[in-house]
Order: structure tokens, then sequence, then C-alpha cells
């Protein structure tokens, strides 16, 4: 069984002095409690090109040591810490790691087998930091490290254990020809109940005894930092090669920030947690409209075939986040209808599973195409395309004005288009033609929202408003699509029922409760609409 934690730690390297009881002197710790040492053994594994490595995760098999197993640990939002996941030593297949794991790296191994790439051995020594309650604030461990490289490199790892995600096997003995071995101590901070005023302060004191911040997240770059700096695959960050304050610097950090995002979100859509597919359908659609909306700053040659890929994945998800959708708004519009009329509730009578049951089954069909798909060269190609375009920006000249004076003007043409749509939804006739006309309203609000939030660093409180406006629009107009979106599914969902024998009087009742929606979002609309339409809005300082 695989277990999740936020890990929220700080490394510090060096040679200084380290005396346990000086922690007494940090904010809440009122007592130093060191534990058994531990002797820990660990193989890491990734592909060829470092790609787990070179992307901020890892994965290895530890024996020894309080938490022995396999870890997994993947890089975290900003501020939020990584992500490690745990499985026991004896997961998966004698030999091999778990499929569930495997999953969790898919994204950044994109088919490359996986083999060992670096043996460590620790001597660890472990201090909890207790509070007068005696919680345990954080951990600090005193690690002596051993690494031996194993020529990773050079060799390839066994088949692939599933399409798409490459079988890790092997040990130590196992690597190629390409050895080095080196020694190093650094200091470990992890927190626990501690927040990140501990944590800061733990710097400062280990500061003055001698020991820096290490330029390390992991102890496997120190281990193979020759190796980093030859890999191929290794991402370089916009941020360095475009100008500070241009146009190109906002539309690089905002092509940053959502690939990242698309890789923390895919491990959870592979093992379908909650939201994972909104995420990363959210994400998706944050970077194609990223490369359609600054086009004219763009290579387009470069930006528009991975504009469209990034189409076709977010059509992929669609059909499995809508079940998702649908599996929680029906039950509970369901349970409302019981709260607000009682005399319903027979005919309502096993409504909610029932219709639950039939939304997750059509979910988990849906799912497993999404499934199949990521773990698909169309799919490891596109994320390859967008490694390719933060590491050598696809800019053009125009790129280097600044980014003011470019985002005022995207935000203006989105404010042009959204106020155009909404004025066509008004004039439309009721029936099909509005419910379009207002989906395409939702799509221009929805767009102006991603370029105020792309102007967010440089827009100040417009550039904020703009967001807040622009999505009150798309959130009700969201609620509108899902509402047609579900009316179209209780039909379904009642022709499935009656099929099998099923009464179906209460489908009808959520059927008119599809309905209400309608109308309620079209009574709410023209007031944030007005507020949306407002020029002053995208005149940015």
């Amino acid at each position: 069984m695989t277990t999740l934690h936020s890990e929220r730690e700080a490394k510090f390297e060096g040679t200084g002095h380290f005396d346990p009881q000086d922690l007494l002197r940090l904010p809440a710790v009122v007592q130093v409690r060191e534990e058994a040492p531990e002797e820990l053994d660990a193989i890491y594994y990734d592909t060829a090109g470092l790609r787990l490595l070179t992307h901020g995760a890892t994965l290895r098999r530890r024996s020894g040591g309080h938490d022995a197993g396999w870890h997994v640990k993947l890089p975290g939002a900003k501020d939020s810490g990584r992500t490690e996941v745990h499985a026991p030593l004896n997961a998966g297949e004698a030999g091999a790691v778990s499929g569930e794991l495997l999953r969790r790296v898919a994204v950044y191994a994109r088919g490359g087998d996986l083999a060992p790439v670096a043996h460590l051995r620790t001597h660890r020594r472990r201090y909890l930091l207790l509070d007068e309650r005696e919680r345990c604030l954080a951990e600090v461990a005193r690690d002596v490290v051993a690494a031996q490289t194993l020529g990773s490199r050079r060799q390839s790892g066994a088949r692939a254990a599933a399409p798409g995600i490459g079988r890790a096997r092997g040990g130590p003995d196992d690597g190629g020809t390409r050895t080095r071995i080196t020694q190093w101590s650094e200091i470990e901070v992890e927190l626990e109940d501690g927040g990140s005023d501990l944590l800061r302060a733990a710097a400062r004191r280990l500061d003055a005894a001698g020991w820096h911040p290490s330029p390390n997240a992991h102890k496997l770059d120190q281990a193979l930092a020759d190796e980093l700096a030859g890999a191929d695959d290794r991402p370089e960050r916009s941020g360095q090669s475009v100008r500070p304050g241009s146009a190109g610097e906002a539309v690089m950090g905002r092509l940053g920030g959502q690939l990242a995002e698309l890789f923390r979100t895919d491990p959870g859509v592979r093992v379908d947690e909650p939201d994972a597919l909104h995420r990363m359908r959210s994400a998706a659609r944050r970077l194609r409209q990223a490369l359609r909306a600054q086009r004219r700053l763009l290579d387009r040659s470069r930006t528009d075939p991975v504009a469209g890929e990034l189409h076709w994945l977010v059509g992929l998800l669609a059909d499995a986040r809508n079940h998702e959708v649908l599996a929680e708004r029906l039950p509970d519009q369901v349970a409302r209808l019981r709260r607000e009329d009682p005399s319903l509730r027979p005919a309502l009578k096993g409504l909610t599973g029932q219709v639950r049951d039939q939304e997750r089954a059509r979910h988990d069909t849906a799912w497993r195409t999404v499934v199949d798909a990521l773990d698909g060269p169309r799919y490891f190609a596109l994320l390859d395309a967008l490694d390719a375009l933060l590491s050598d920006p696809p800019l053009r000249r125009k790129a280097r004005k600044p980014a003011v004076k470019q985002l005022r003007r995207a935000a203006e043409r989105d404010r042009r288009r959204l106020t155009k749509r909404l004025a066509a939804a008004e004039s439309a006739s009721e029936g099909p033609e509005r419910e379009r006309a207002l989906h395409g309203a939702r799509k221009a609000a929805r767009r102006a929202r991603h370029t105020a939030e792309t102007a967010l660093p440089y827009g100040g409180k417009r550039a904020r408003r703009l967001r807040k406006r622009t999505k009150a629009v798309q959130q009700l107009l969201g609620d509108h699509q899902d509402a047609v979106v579900a009316r179209r599914a209780v039909l379904s969902l009642a022709a499935e029922a009656h099929r099998s024998g099923t009464d179906t009087f209460g489908y009808g009742l959520l059927y008119a409760a599809q309905a209400a929606t309608l109308r309620a979002v079209q009574d709410g609309l023209p007031r944030v609409a007005r507020k949306a339409r407002d020029p002053r809005l995208v005149r940015f300082a």
C-alpha cells in the first residue's frame, strides 16, 4: 500500500560545528530527543538520460532506518514542499517497482527504461525537536554519505512493465563500467508540526555554525553532479535567457509555471485522484491559451503545432472530467430536491446511489481511455516539445518590449472579444442558439481571465480586478454549461434505467432541476457581465 505526504525540508552542507543542544534555542523547541543511529542503503533509479532527476524527481529503494521502502519524491507547487510517495520494500513483483510508483514517474520517464544509477550509503543521526506538549515540530538529520555512481547512462533496463512505462530492475552490481565514488556531510531539517518560521530560524542557527544551504535538492544531485552536467535531457528554465520585465519574460514565466502544474497533475490522473483531471485539463488549457494569445510574440512555426497538440489533450480529458463532475453534481441535486420538498422523497428513493454508480461507471471507462493515451508516444512527444520551448524560448524580437504594454494590448483584445460574445448571447434566440452563444462567451471569459493571470506580476490592481471579474463570468457560465451537459446526461441515464425496468420519474425531476439552473444563470448574468466589460480593467499600470 502506498502513502503520500508533503515534504517540507531544507538541506545544508559544510564542515562546520554541530551541537544538537543549540537547537533548543529555536522557536517553541523545549526538548531535543536523539533517536538511535541509522545505517541507510539506497539504490536510485532513473532513465539513461536522467529524465527524472533533471525534472526534480527521484525514485529509490532504501533499506535500513525507520522508513525503509520504496520512495518517489516529486516536485511540489511553490512554497508547498515536495510530494513523497512511499511503498513497502516488497511492493510489486520480486525485484521490480510497483506499478503505482512507476505511474507516478511516467511523466518524466516517458517510456524510457528505468535502471540503477547510484548506490548511496548513509550513516544518519536523527534528532526530534519537541515542543512543551512533546509534539514533533521538526526532525534534524545529520548525515555522512558515501555515493557510488553505477554508469547507467551506458546501460538500459529491462523492458517496460506497462505500455509507455519502464520497469525498474537490478541492484548495485548491475551497473556498467563508469563508476565514481564521492563522500560528503549534510544536515536535513524536515518540518513536521512546525512552521516555516522554525525552518528559517534553523537556517540562521546552522549558518552561524558553518553550515550553508545546499544547492542540491536531492542527495542524488550531488552524487551525479558530473552526469547531470552532461545530461542531454536537462530542461533549462527560460527565466535566464529573456530580458527582465519584458513580454517574453511574462510569456515564458507563464509557460514554465503551467508546464510544472501539468507535471504535478499527471501522476494523480494516472491513479484517478480527485480533481486531478480538472487540474491537468486547466493546465493544458492555460498552456494553449498562452501560446495562442501571444502569437505576435512567438515563433508560430514552433508554437502552433504544440498548441494543436494541447487542444488534443484538452479534448482527451473532457469525457472523463464531465462524468466526474456529473457523479458529484447529480447526487447533490437529488439531495437538495429531497430537502426542499419532503413530499418528493418516495419518488427519489435510491436515486442518489443509482446516478452516482451510473456516472462513475462511465467515468471509469473514459478514464481508462485517458490513461492509455497518457502512456502513448503522442503524449510523450507533446511533453518533449513543451520542454523544448522552455529550453529554447520561441520568442520574436517583439518579445523584448516591456511586458505591461504588450499584456495591456492582449487584455484589451480579450475584453472586446468578451463584450461582443456577451452581446451576441443577449440577442440570441432562446434555446440551443443562446446556449451555444453563452458557451462561446464562457470561452472568451476564460481567455480574458488567463491573460489577466499572466499579467498579475506586471499589471497591479487592475490585473487582479480583471482576473476576479472575468473569473466570475466564467464560473457563472460554467454553471450554465454544466447544466446543459447534465441535461443531456440525465436523458441518457433515464433511458438506461428504463431499459433495466427502473422507475424514471426521479430522472424527470433532475431534468427539471437543470432547467432551473439555466434560468438562474441567465438572470444573474447581466450584473457580472456589466462589471467585466469595464474598459478601465485593462489599463494596467
